[in-house]
């Protein structure tokens, strides 16, 4: 997986840097969290700063174009994002299998 920032942008008033990415992919589109990680890495920030818009892939291609942000502290995404968009961007936990017990 390859990032190419194509559009960067600082919002002063929200404290955070507004990202425009291509990312060129091998196979499926590639998971949130797997490129959350890869921006964290690339720009040297950890990754609980990364916040995922939205991830676009247009049909049969292997290129998708992501609305990254990346905010100064944790504390100001939490309370500035939206709570469905900060769902989105939870590192995945093991959740205990439903209906696990027999009456």
């Amino acid at each position: 997986m390859q990032i190419e920032f194509i559009k960067e942008q600082q919002n002063a008033l929200l404290d955070r840097k507004e990202l425009q990415v291509k990312i060129t992919h091998p196979a499926a589109t590639p998971a949130r969290i797997e490129v959350k990680n890869k921006v964290a890495a690339d720009l040297k920030v950890e990754p609980d700063r990364v916040i995922i818009d939205n991830m676009k892939t247009a049909f049969g291609k292997k290129e998708t174009i992501a609305y990254i942000k990346v905010y100064e502290s944790n504390k100001v995404a939490l309370q500035i994002e939206r709570e469905h968009i900060l769902k989105r961007n939870q590192t995945p936990t093991a959740e205990p299998a439903e209906g696990g017990e027999e009456n």
